[in-house]
């Protein structure tokens, strides 16, 4: 017995030093994390390999580079907020957040102080002009709030992160560096979201890059303050991205029975049906359809159940300037309300 104790002894005491090596191995490695995640951007391996790139590729200068990385603040709460998104919630609370009484009002407002703007906008691009006061009341309230961080701080942050959408964000860090040489921007003091969205329109920079444009024609591009070259960059953006004009968005529906569920696929990947085929799935539209337009259905998530929508291809328009069906509907209703306001004003 004593000779078994002797071994069991020994074995404990043996399993004991392993897990006592274990569990200094993981608080070595968290600590070289954390001290990793402190290290200033410039002395980066990966950030040195960016920095090469834009040499090699864009003909920046090396120190120059290394400057503005050494200047870059470490932000960790990017990451966060990028990893906690407001389309995430449901639609009755992100309804509750853009669909408001103060938006409305100041998109009425907005639109009578720049109906001239509007107008010849709206007749060059085609997009209506509710659409694009909607979109800026959606991004930033109508300017009064387009970001608190410097979007050299939001993409380097995020794009040289563990984040899986790293890749997308480096990509706009180089777009944002070629940005800033061609608009003469110093680029610690551009200011945005804290995913690196600019100005009123909230553009990524290689959406201003390729889809802003000047009201007046001029080389100079500026969507924080000029609010003519906001609403000129929102149309394009819409056009070249599809829009229709005089197509609707969207129209509410109900449904009958289950069958709709035939439109939900693998990852609630949305399918388009012809009008003409709506009855058989059980869906009763609530206006009247257009002739030879596909439709898919939109689902929402409200306080008593799911609300139902029949999206036309502008909704997915929309959808291009954010993936959401939240966003999309949120700019049409929103744009909606608008119209309806400002019609109702001008009548009294």
């Amino acid at each position: 017995m004593g000779v078994i104790k002797i071994k069991k002894g020994k074995y404990m005491q043996k399993q004991l030093t392993i897990i006592l090596l274990a569990l200094f191995t993981l608080f070595l490695q968290s600590v070289y994390a954390e001290d990793a995640s402190q290290v200033p951007f410039a002395n980066r391996a990966e950030v040195q390999t960016f920095i090469q790139k834009m040499v090699k590729e864009h003909q920046f200068k090396e120190k120059e580079l290394v400057t503005l990385f050494n200047n870059v603040t470490i932000r960790p709460v990017v990451i966060n907020k990028l990893n906690a998104p407001l389309e995430s919630r449901p639609w009755n609370t992100y309804q509750l957040l853009f669909v408001t009484e103060m938006r409305i009002r100041k998109g009425v407002e907005f639109w009578n102080q720049y109906r001239q703007a509007l107008t010849v906008v709206e007749q060059k691009y085609g997009v209506p002009a509710s659409i694009i006061v909607a979109t800026i009341g959606i991004e930033t309230k109508y300017g009064l709030h387009t970001g608190e961080y410097p979007v050299i701080d939001a993409l380097t942050n995020i794009g040289f992160s563990p984040s899986p959408r790293a890749t997308f964000f480096r990509h706009e860090l180089e777009e944002f560096l070629l940005l800033t040489r061609e608009q003469h921007l110093d680029p610690l003091k551009v200011m945005g979201s804290y995913a690196g969205a600019i100005g009123q329109p909230q553009f990524m920079p290689s959406s201003y890059r390729h889809y802003a444009v000047s009201y007046t024609g001029h080389s100079s591009i500026d969507l924080s303050h000029n609010e003519l070259d906001v609403i000129a960059s929102i149309a394009n953006y819409y056009k070249l991205h599809g829009w229709k004009t005089d197509q609707p968005v969207a129209i509410p529906a109900s449904l009958i029975n289950k069958n709709f569920q035939f439109f939900f696929g693998k990852k609630n990947e949305l399918k388009m049906i012809s009008g003409s085929t709506f009855a058989e799935y059980g869906i009763d539209p609530n206006k009247i359809l257009v002739d030879n337009v596909k439709y898919k259905v939109i689902e929402l998530q409200n306080f008593w159940g799911n609300e139902y929508w029949l999206g036309f291809h502008n909704f997915d328009v929309i959808k291009r300037y954010n993936s959401s069906d939240l966003y999309a509907m949120a700019v049409f209703q929103l744009s909606h309300y608008i119209s309806t306001l400002r019609e109702k004003l001008n009548e009294a």
